[in-house]
């Protein structure tokens, strides 16, 4: 009964509290870098990669926790790194793009850790089933 009202509430208590914060701010609107045609593009491309993301994790069970683990991390991977590439195609802020290289360079590791593992494991797993 209150769930509703509370979720209002603190949506409003949210955006009371941030008033001043954004009110006071330093930056103009003039200094953002990035247009609002460029925004919807960001957004876009993060819903493609979320899409790509969920579709790839979406696996179904073969029985083997580990190699379930392995194919499902490496879409969750992959969408990481794609998010990453957006941020560097449309982000400005440099901590944000400095995450983002980070980001694939760790994940890209991992994505060809479990690349290999899996090649190296799914023909032991198919010979294991009858």
């Amino acid at each position: 009964m209150f769930s509703g009202s509370c979720r209002g509430m603190s949506l409003i208590m949210g955006l009371l509290l941030s008033t001043p914060v954004l009110a006071g701010s330093s930056v103009s609107h003039d200094e953002h870098t990035s247009t609002a045609g460029e925004a919807s593009q960001a957004a876009q491309a993060f819903d493609d990669a979320n899409q790509r993301m969920h579709h790839g994790m979406a696996i179904e069970s073969s029985g083997n926790v580990d190699m379930d683990f392995a194919r499902g991390m490496l879409a969750h991977h992959r969408g990481a790194v794609d998010m990453a590439r957006i941020e560097l195609e449309h982000g400005s802020d440099e901590q944000m793009r400095r995450l983002a290289r980070e980001v694939i360079d760790a994940q890209q590791k991992e994505i060809d850790l479990l690349k290999r593992w899996i090649a190296e494991h799914d023909t032991e797993i198919s010979k294991k089933t009858p």
